[in-house]
């Protein structure tokens, strides 16, 4: 009998050991280079909560920057040389802008007003920092000194006798009203770039800094998405990332003078992310293809496109891809199927990507997470996880609204070291697909599934479903499914109760 209970009691143990293992795993993404090139800025968990952390590119053991228990979500290095960044906290569900020290001894709130706070940029000697404090409607333009440590609000000069402002110029209050980001600024630092939302569209503002007043670059028949603006080394042309005209996301060119916009780079698929080096003379792209990403390098102005190192089959990780000053160097955060998100370089010209951080996975052999298959479900791509041990699993379906990538996800990971399969469907009616797919599946158990939806979508057909597991802002089912911080225990013992019940 006693031997009897502790075979019985194993697998609990080790289901236990392995979520231990797994919510040990930390990650590193959102890098930004410092100025010389020695140093990368990054997000990372490694300290617990998302903070702030640096690394020399020479390689050596990181320090924390930030440690506020909301954590952080963007650094950057302060210009021109690698002693100060700023970084965006979480404090009270807000975002507040810190400037810290290199060495992480000091942080010092750029602005004691409780708005949502949004980082715009630098000048680029690196004495003025550009941002804005949004509270409700209303939006601030403020520039901060970091000799002085006073920040100041960008606001138009009493009309001169005789003088009227450029026609077509809009004042700030109009302008930037529905911003949803800030920056990047021109190189001289005369103007700088403001993303806002109206109507469910995308538009691009240039904000003249001396004269406080904007033009709206950006004007859609249709609804458009708008992404990544960045200058030209003039700061006569701006290139962004967007769908205006096209059903792919590409990357366009704006003329400042006359507003002119043209295609620059838009192939079949979606290019998911770009970066243009500071002299202008390189644009590296990201395109999607089956859920995962395929960089190419373009020299301009003849878009010839280069050779570029790959790393190995994965999708970028959430921030921007950065050049070095010199253009030389690519910085990225990467996702893998298999391994756990870090930081990456491309150098042109080298025949390999270097990986910059390696995030710890104590307990995990590198075969001990599963690796998706690519299937068709009726019209749509999906993925499917399968566990190791089981024969003919039980299953769970994950719906989300942006599309689910082919990587290393301690969701399914946890799930799957439960027993179950889980099925990605991406687009739409893919609840409805997902069931059709499991209806003919013969090597899993499709029946009543549970239902992992983290963004809330409609659900039509709910008694088909075993459960259905929600994520914050929809606690109907009480577990946090959120990505990044997901309660792996509970969402284990919530499919387990499932999988059990008649």
């Amino acid at each position: 009998m006693i031997a009897l209970a502790l075979l019985l009691a194993a697998p609990a143990e080790d289901l236990q050991a392995r979520l231990r293992h797994l919510e040990a795993a930390a990650a590193a993404w959102a890098p930004a280079p410092s100025p010389d090139g020695t140093r990368v800025a990054y997000l990372t968990t490694l300290f617990g909560t998302g903070q702030a952390a640096s690394v020399a590119t020479a390689g050596g053991y990181p320090i924390q920057l930030t440690d506020g228990p909301e954590g952080a979500n963007e650094v950057r290095y302060l210009p021109p040389d690698a002693k100060q960044l700023v970084a965006a906290v979480l404090r009270d569900g807000r975002q507040r802008l810190l400037l810290v020290a290199e060495d992480g001894s000091s942080a010092v709130p750029l602005d004691a007003d409780a708005g949502e706070q949004l980082l715009g940029g630098f000048a680029r000697d690196g004495k003025r920092i550009f941002y804005a404090v949004q509270s409700g409607e209303k939006v601030s333009l403020r520039i901060f000194s970091p000799d002085t440590g006073k920040s100041a609000e960008v606001t138009e000069a009493p009309p001169a006798a005789g003088h009227q402002p450029a026609a077509g110029s809009l004042p700030l209050v109009e302008a930037l009203a529905g911003l949803v980001a800030l920056g990047p600024p021109s190189l001289d630092g005369r103007s700088i770039l403001a993303q806002v939302r109206r109507s469910g569209s995308d538009s691009l503002v240039l904000v003249d800094l001396g004269t406080a007043r904007a033009v709206v670059l950006t004007t859609f028949e249709k609804p458009a998405r708008l992404r990544q603006p960045r200058f030209s080394s003039d700061a006569r042309t701006v290139y962004v990332l967007t769908d205006a005209g096209r059903e792919t996301l590409g990357v366009d060119s704006i003329t400042v003078q006359g507003r002119a916009r043209k295609t620059v780079y838009a192939p079949a698929q979606d290019v998911e992310a770009f970066a243009l080096s500071e002299d202008g003379h390189r644009l590296a792209v990201a395109l999607e293809t089956n859920g995962q990403n395929l960089f190419s390098l373009l020299d301009f102005p003849t878009l010839r496109a280069q050779p570029l190192a790959a790393p190995p089959a994965g999708a970028l990780a959430p921030g921007d891809m950065s050049w070095d000053r010199a253009g030389d160097r690519l910085f990225f955060g990467w996702r893998q199927a298999d391994d756990t998100t870090d930081v990456w370089e491309l150098r042109v010209g080298r025949g390999t990507a270097t990986r910059l951080t390696r995030s710890p996975r104590p307990g995990l052999a590198p075969d001990s997470i599963p690796r998706p298959a690519l299937i068709r479900a009726g019209a749509s791509e999906a993925w499917l996880w399968r566990p190791k041990e089981e024969g003919k699993p039980r299953v769970a379906v994950l719906i989300a609204r942006e599309p689910v990538r082919p990587v290393f996800d301690k969701r399914i990971t946890a799930l799957n070291f439960a027993g179950f399969a889980v099925l990605a469907v991406n687009g739409k009616g893919a609840e409805k697909e997902a069931l059709e797919y499991l209806a003919s599946a013969r090597d899993l158990d499709g029946r009543e599934p549970l239902l992992l939806n983290p963004d809330g979508l409609p659900v039509t057909d709910r008694e088909r479903w075993s459960g259905v597991v929600t994520g914050p802002g929809h606690p109907r089912s009480g577990l946090e499914l959120d990505p990044d911080h997901p309660d792996l225990r509970a969402l284990v013992r919530y499919a387990r109760r499932q999988k059990d019940t008649p």
